[in-house]
């Protein structure tokens, strides 16, 4: 995908698993249209080296209507789709315990430990909360199409 749709050209070790998720469609695109399916998604974080390679980031318009770069917290207090929100939730919540585990590595204080324990534990637990609130509503003018999409795990 990153190449073919982004136009990136990326070793595989720079990227960092983040979570994975398991859906359930009860319709689905190919036939049989009203058979559903599930999914499986498997997320993962890449931080681009600099300005040179964010501009090589070129998005199909045939494939998307829209793309823009938002930042974390936009992600989690707009309306976007539950399993964006649990994948941004779990990034934040990943970088907290990477904080935690180098501190640790360099022999940290006991308060500076004790610090990041607590600020990842707010992070798993905001994790956690978002995923309770089931408010995204879908409203594709292209499809012609709205819904309301529930989440749980």
């Amino acid at each position: 995908m990153l190449k073919r749709e982004l136009k990136l050209d990326i070793a595989d070790s720079r990227f960092k698993v983040v979570c994975c998720q398991a859906f359930a469609f009860g319709m689905r695109e190919q036939e049989p249209k009203d058979h559903g399916t599930t999914d499986t998604q498997f997320c993962y974080k890449l931080q681009l080296k600099d300005e040179d390679e964010v501009k090589k980031v070129v998005v199909d318009e045939e494939e998307y209507c829209d793309a823009k770069w938002l930042l974390p917290s936009e992600i989690l207090e707009g309306n976007f789709h539950p399993a964006l929100k649990y994948a941004v939730g779990c990034m934040l919540a990943g970088e907290a315990l990477e904080a935690l585990q180098e501190c640790e590595d360099k022999d940290g204080s006991d308060a500076e430990v004790a610090k990041l324990s607590r600020e990842f534990l707010k992070k798993r637990k905001d994790v956690d909360e978002l995923m309770k609130k089931n408010d995204y509503k879908l409203d594709s003018k292209e499809l012609n199409y709205q819904t309301t999409v529930s989440s749980g795990y």
